[in-house]
Formats: structure tokens, sequence, C-alpha cells
């Protein structure tokens, strides 16, 4: 079966189960955690896809990575994920399940790069854009980049406007050489 859909599955499920117990905000803030750990320990990925790693150990370095403070929704979902032997999908779970938390609850990602630091009033009129629906919420962050060299890069979800001079140029560097 594809990861993909495995992992959506599981998201939807953890997702609906969260949400009966109202803890689907602080599971998104563990799975969230949970992905920057993945991130800065590769020897974690490791260790839950070595079938010799004992499943009891697994669900250890999965509470750790979060903390003394999981809820009781991550614990039951981590022993699920490794009781069912898909600990190897653990960090595309966490994933997804942020996808599918940001759709139920109607939450727009907007991540702006620009060489210099973005004016509030830019920032506002960007969110506006982004939606003018009072149900909808923009989760909307700034950053810098000089290497960008100018111009910006706007990604909206999983829709990215890139209008910065260095993809410019690579566009132009790729049409000369072809």
């Amino acid at each position: 079966m594809d990861a993909g859909k495995i992992s959506t599955r599981y998201a939807k499920a953890i997702y609906a189960y969260a949400s009966e117990r109202g803890e689907a905000g602080q599971l998104r803030k563990e799975f969230k955690t949970l992905s920057a750990q993945f991130n800065a320990l590769p020897t974690l990925k490791l260790a839950l896809d070595d079938p010799t790693v004992p499943a009891e150990k697994k669900i250890s370095a999965l509470l750790a990575a979060v903390g003394s403070s999981a809820s009781e929704s991550y614990c039951k979902t981590v022993n699920l994920i490794i009781g069912n032997g898909r600990g190897h999908y653990a960090q595309q779970i966490a994933l997804v399940y942020d996808r599918v938390y940001r759709r139920e609850n109607r939450i727009i990602v907007a991540n702006l790069l620009t060489v210099e630091p973005a004016a509030e009033a830019m920032k506002s009129a960007l969110k506006k854009l982004v939606s003018d629906n009072p149900d909808e919420t923009v989760d909307f962050h700034a950053e810098t980049d000089a290497a960008i060299i100018g111009g910006f890069v706007l990604e909206i979800d999983d829709i990215r406007l890139d209008a910065s001079v260095k993809n410019q140029l690579n566009t132009i560097k790729l049409e000369l050489t072809k």
C-alpha cells in the first residue's frame, strides 16, 4: 500500500479521536515537536526503521521526543502506530496530521520571504489578501534571506509564487544553456 495513503488514513483517524477528546490542538503541537526531532535526530528514524529494535524502545523514543508532558492522545497514538508495525510512517503521519488539522480548522499557512524585513502594513495587506473570510485563520510568517537577492517568495499552503531575483537569474541561466 502507498505510504501516503497509510499516513493519511492514520492522520485522519487520529484527528477524529483527538477531536473527540478535545486534544486535537495539543496533539498538533506534539506532532510538530516530533517532526522537529526527526530533523534534528536522524537516528530516531533509523531506530524506528530497524526491525531489531524492540517495540517498547521505539515507543519510549517517540514519547521522549516530545517531552514528559505528552497528552493521553499522543501516548495512545504512539502505541497504536508502533503496535501496528507502522513506526517507519511516524514522521509522515505527524506531517499529514498537521495538514488534516489545518484543513478541519480552516487555517491557511502563508510564508513570505524577502531580503529586507517586511513592513507591518505589507504583512497585514498580504494576510487580508490571502483570506478575507472571517471563518478562516491565516497563520502568517515573514522571514528574510539575502540569498534571494531581491523580490520575494510567497508560499500559501501548497502554492509557491517565486518572484525573487535569484529565481529569475536561474531561469535565464537555464534558457541560455539550452
